[in-house]
């Protein structure tokens, strides 16, 4: 008679533990990184791109012109704020690519003092908006929309820091 309502036997250990593992995002993106290894490319294009012909015209966007880096402050008064270097003696300044690579920042870290004076700084010196440079409190890291590692570093060498 109906078999089908009878209790199923228990499973295995290790099979209930695999189910109560928490997941975590970084097997996913090792998972993700390891398919992609085996694809094959679809598009084996040189690069970069060939000249454009008269025909197919590449639309640029203007760029933005470098201006020089504001005077170094006076050596007499020290500056209100300091960035350590890393184990290997190069400044903390760092890329990075998030959202799949549409949203391109910079961070700089191992900041001490006056992270607001830092800021202000940066912002004047490479000509940002308001809205283009930011503060994390909580991890004292100054994010900076963009790719722009070597004005960064660029400025803090300029101040001997």
């Amino acid at each position: 008679m109906m078999t089908f309502l009878r209790s199923l036997p228990l499973s295995r250990p290790s099979s209930l533990l695999a189910i109560a593992r928490p997941f975590s995002s970084t097997c996913l993106a090792y998972e993700g990184a390891q398919r992609q290894r085996y694809l094959p490319r679809a598009n084996k294009q040189p690069y970069p791109p060939s000249k454009p012909t008269s025909r197919s015209k590449i639309a640029t966007s203007p760029r933005r012109i470098k201006r020089a880096p504001p005077p170094i402050p006076d050596i007499s008064e020290p500056l209100p704020y300091h960035v350590h270097r890393t184990p290997s003696q190069q400044l903390p300044v760092y890329q990075l690519a998030k959202r799949g690579g549409n949203l391109l920042l910079t961070r700089l870290r191992k900041i001490d003092g006056d992270i607001m004076r830092l800021k202000l700084h940066l912002q004047q010196a490479l000509d940002l908006r308001p809205e283009e440079i930011s503060i994390n409190q909580l991890t004292r890291h100054i994010h900076i929309k963009g790719w722009r590692r070597n004005e960064v570093k660029g400025f803090l060498q300029a101040r001997n820091l």
